[in-house]
């Protein structure tokens, strides 16, 4: 704890100490920050070894000023080094538990059985659409055959998909 002589830096001090928060506040942006300005600037103002003519009132001002603009340059360049602007490929990544990563593997595994077991002409339509992602034009075309058709044979795989894979999900 500081103890402090009462001398004339003191009193001027204690006089311009309202006056120095409302000077602070504005600068800082809040009343709590001016306060620690203030009192900051109070312990550079009156030191311990204090002369016998205090310099002039501005001189205090000068020094809140001084500290209040260091404090907006500090909080500017934390504020800079916030990791706020992080790209989606640096954020931490969710890792399954290696039960979620076997039962993945099982579906997955179930399902390309399922692929293998459809029609070969279902297939080739459903491969085509889902993998290679050609529109129902373009696979009647590759196929020789009219778009209803390669629609038909879309949906006849996919109704077989969904009734072999409902246990699997």
């Amino acid at each position: 704890m500081v103890t402090v002589k009462k001398d004339a830096r003191y009193e001027m001090y204690l006089k311009a100490r309202k006056a120095l928060l409302d000077y602070a506040t504005p600068l800082t942006g809040s009343r709590d920050d001016a306060e620690d300005i203030v009192q900051d600037a109070f312990l550079k103002f009156v030191p311990d070894a204090a002369d016998a003519t205090p310099p002039p009132k501005a001189y205090l001002f000068r020094i809140v000023r001084n500290l209040s603009f260091n404090k907006r340059r500090r909080r500017k360049l934390e504020a800079k080094d916030e990791p706020d602007d992080i790209p989606w490929w640096a954020w931490p990544q969710a890792q399954p538990s290696p039960e979620a990563e076997f039962v993945l593997q099982q579906q997955v595994r179930l399902v390309a059985q399922a692929i293998e077991r459809l029609p070969v002409r279902e297939r080739a339509v459903m491969e085509m659409y889902r993998f290679e992602k050609m529109t129902l034009q373009e696979i009647a075309e590759r196929l020789a055959v009219s778009v209803p058709t390669a629609h038909r044979l879309l949906s006849a795989a996919m109704v077989r998909l969904r009734d072999e894979t409902k246990d699997v999900f």
